[in-house]
């Protein structure tokens, strides 16, 4: 009697209660599971969200305790862990010019909520849903995060950095903190880190004494930092203690053979020529440049390269290239780019032909650093000239494996590589049981053809399903 009454016990917990359990679950069937990490395509099988987390996956059938739970037939699909995009700027808006009344010169960067909505669903849309920001408004920046957190807000999860640290020629309203003789850099970074960062930025502009001082205050603060570098090497700041590193652009005159940096100082220009003059100066197989990747790959120091920016930059004079993705951007952000805003803005062609002359070394450089170690994630530096939000991430993709990258290891940069660099890991990045469910279906197997991310048929974000054409209607209303 007491055996009966155990097997009794025991059908109910595990039999008869689990079907009614299951009915807040949904099961995806027949996909095709993608795994960057082990580079494993594992046909027919399903995946049971429940909430916000991934509950269990397996091969062919269904098992019969989720026989209430939703259905989604995903046959002829596949499935990987959602995008990340490791350079957004979700709350930057256009850029204008400004003169105050006492003449003095400034920009402002006129961000909103209703462009920063209408980015955060085109992301969501392209499959992103999770984003590092690497500077803004600080405020702008915080109220962002939270509404998504809280659910206000409909779009991908970030990390952020507050308004960049520099020592910028004149004020940038929206975008920049800046350093002057009465704001120092650890004050700035203190400030930021009280305010609730994820991370610091630092700037072009500073000084080796400055990115001392502000990584030291950061890591005080227990923050990562993240630069972007224009005098300073990237050699030098590794050894000062940066955490992360931004563009494929280490522009620094002393990364340049020691018999080319004097005639590169003196006939460099101001602005986005840079990038291409110190491509043509730089030696790749110099020891400046091998010393930097060991450097990087040593302190396993993330680089995220942001192709994307550059390549619109560099064919910037191809109108259909550099528009093709306009209609993801917000039409006031579009305005700006065409008639203000411009990386290229003031080249003649013969620029434009050097700049493409030197893509292949841009390209090789990219692929050096994968091939040494080197952390890589995708990033798009979107909401810069014609960098849309959510469809630029698949054509930084593309320009990866274009530069020869394999195509597994970019699709490892966007998911669990960028996760491991946010030390998200242990949540999301991958499709497994007890982490979130943050799930990207596709029409094709994007390791086969890497254009194929751009094929999203549906995205599940923290357990919630959304339908690409749903969010880009929701995004122009």
């Amino acid at each position: 009697m007491r055996t009966k009454s155990l097997i009794l016990a025991a059908v109910l917990m595990f039999g008869a209660a689990s079907p009614v359990l299951a009915a807040d679950a949904t099961v995806y069937t027949g996909v095709t599971i993608l795994d960057p990490v082990t580079q494993r395509r594992l046909p027919d099988h399903y995946i049971v969200v429940r909430g916000e987390r991934i509950e269990a996956m397996g091969e062919g059938l269904v098992p019969e305790r989720y026989i209430g739970a939703i259905r989604s037939d995903m046959r002829g699909r596949f499935a990987m862990p959602g995008l990340f995009d490791t350079h957004a700027h979700i709350t930057l808006g256009p850029v204008a010019p400004k003169i105050d009344e006492d003449g003095e010169v400034s920009l402002v960067v006129a961000g909103n909520d209703a462009i920063t909505r209408h980015d955060a669903l085109m992301l969501l849309a392209a499959g992103v849903t999770t984003i590092r920001d690497t500077g803004g408004d600080t405020a702008r920046m915080i109220a962002y995060r939270e509404a998504v957190a809280q659910g206000r807000l409909r779009g991908p999860e970030a990390r952020i950095a507050g308004a960049v640290i520099d020592r910028s020629a004149f004020p940038v309203t929206g975008l920049v903190d800046r350093v002057d003789d009465v704001h120092g850099v650890a004050d700035l970074v203190k400030a930021q880190a009280a305010a609730g960062v994820d991370y610091v930025k630092l700037y072009e502009a500073l000084t080796p004494e400055d990115l001392a001082a502000g990584i030291a205050a950061a890591h005080a603060a227990d923050v990562p930092v993240i630069a972007h570098l224009g005098d300073v090497s990237w050699t030098k700041a590794v050894e000062l203690g940066v955490d992360s590193l931004v563009h494929a652009m280490p522009i620094s005159p002393d990364l340049l053979p020691a018999n080319r940096r004097a005639s590169y100082l003196a006939e460099r220009r101001p602005g986005a020529y840079g990038f291409f003059e110190w491509y043509e100066q730089a030696d790749l197989d110099g020891p400046e440049i091998q010393a930097m990747i060991r450097t990087l790959a040593d302190g396993k120091v993330s680089v995220d390269a942001t192709l994307i920016a550059f390549s619109l930059a560099f064919n910037g004079d191809d109108l259909a290239y550099r528009e093709k993705d306009v209609d993801w951007a917000d039409p006031g952000m579009v305005e700006n780019w065409r008639t203000a805003f411009r990386f290229d803005l003031g080249w003649e062609p013969e620029d434009y032909a050097r700049a493409k002359a030197v893509w292949p070394k841009v390209e090789r450089l990219v692929r050096m650093l994968h091939e040494a170690g080197v952390p890589l994630t995708l990033g798009t530096d979107m909401n810069n000239p014609f960098v849309s939000p959510g469809v630029s991430l698949a054509r930084e993709a593309a320009l990866h494996v274009e530069a020869g990258v394999p195509t597994w290891d970019v699709l490892a940069m966007a998911t669990s590589n960028a996760a491991r660099s946010l030390k998200m890991e242990d949540r999301t990045g991958r499709l497994a049981v007890g982490l979130e469910a943050d799930i990207l279906f596709l029409e094709a197997d994007p390791s086969l053809d890497i254009h194929a991310l751009s094929r999203v048929v549906a995205v599940v974000e923290n357990g919630r399903m959304h339908l690409p054409d749903e969010l880009k209607r929701a995004a122009v209303q």
